[in-house]
């Protein structure tokens, strides 16, 4: 294809799966650098993709905005290709709605996956990391393969300001090693319990390192909960935006979370993360240099995302996993340092 190209990437939701396609922007970017890339994303998310130097453009989706008008505004941009890296609904309505443009779909899993894990007939393996699923598309895309991209998270100008105004609020002295936990997650079996969290941060406060909690303003009881367990503990829960969630991370020696969204930012930004798995499958992802802990009872992983309840009733994949063995993993973290990124 020619590289004046426009791409059109769609990639909407949620914020771990935008923070995964870094990767292959930047692969899309290297091999056609000349082409003008611009993102569509929701509003909300906007800022994940703002600094990015391989984004020329990011068209956000406002809140409560129907296709149609979205569609006008893409086709504004121009699109000679679209890259769908959504692929659902709201981006198949688009994708129609943008007739004569080549367009190019990532393949989310294989079919014969599909069924069975959604009846919980068996467990889900992942032949792939996610992250190479992106890829795949960018070299369909342009024809050719194409070395890969690194896993990474690009701050805004004033977002570790921002996130260290909270942190000297909150009482959090700057010049000491600051521990991240993360105990939230869009689904219960993707969260470790609440009070083992706490008792990780119990064992880190007793080794000299400041702890704090962060979280959404939905997920403030887990922060409360955690904090009240482990005096202490600062909680942040619903008092970072995104921008600040971005230099919080930044600014802690390790962070500790779930399959989740500030997981991937963490990994993103170098920062040596531990993080738990239960019902979802850690194969998805690349944790050279961090610590995952999945205790691979014969049941799990049982979903693609995440259930609301564990289907047999005794969430042994995630309780299995107890305080000892997380700090076990988290105490070399502490003094490992900013990480490589990685590729995937």
């Amino acid at each position: 294809m020619p590289a004046e190209e426009t791409v059109l990437v769609l990639r909407f939701s949620a914020v771990g799966d935008v923070v995964l396609t870094a990767p292959a922007i930047e692969a899309l970017r290297a091999a056609l650098p000349k082409a003008r890339i611009v993102y569509a994303v929701k509003e909300r998310l906007a800022h994940l993709l703002l600094h990015n130097p391989a984004v020329d453009e990011v068209v956000a989706l406002r809140p409560g905005e129907g296709p149609w008008n979205y569609a006008r505004r893409l086709r504004a941009v121009k699109p000679t290709v679209v890259l769908d890296l959504h692929g659902k609904i709201r981006s198949k309505i688009l994708r129609a709605l943008m007739p004569g443009v080549r367009k190019v779909v990532w393949h989310k899993r294989d079919f014969r996956d599909t069924v069975p894990v959604k009846l919980a007939l068996r467990p889900y393996h992942s032949s792939m990391l996610f992250a190479d699923r992106y890829h795949k598309a960018v070299e369909e895309l342009v024809g050719r393969a194409v070395p890969r991209g690194r896993l990474r998270y690009f701050l805004g100008p004033d977002d570790v300001a921002e996130a260290e105004r909270v942190l000297r609020a909150a009482g959090i002295d700057l010049s000491r090693p600051i521990f991240g936990l993360s105990p939230g997650a869009n689904w219960e079996t993707k969260r470790w319990p609440a009070e083992r969290f706490a008792g990780l941060a119990r064992r880190a406060l007793a080794a000299g390192v400041q702890v704090a909690v962060q979280g959404s303003e939905s997920e403030a009881g887990l922060g409360a909960l955690i904090a009240q367990l482990s005096p202490g503990t600062v909680d942040l829960c619903g008092k970072l935006d995104l921008r600040a969630l971005g230099g919080f991370i930044a600014r802690c020696a390790a962070f500790a979370a779930n399959d989740s969204g500030p997981m991937h930012i963490a990994r993103a930004l170098g920062v040596p993360t531990l993080a738990f798995f239960g019902s979802t499958d850690p194969a998805m992802f690349d944790f050279t240099g961090h610590q995952l802990l999945f205790a691979g009872v014969e049941c799990a992983p049982c979903s693609f995302f995440g259930r609301r309840r564990c289907p047999r009733g005794h969430f042994r994949c995630m309780l299995d996993l107890d305080v000892d063995r997380a700090w076990n993993a988290l105490e070399p973290l502490l003094r490992k340092g900013r990480l490589p990124l990685l590729s995937a």
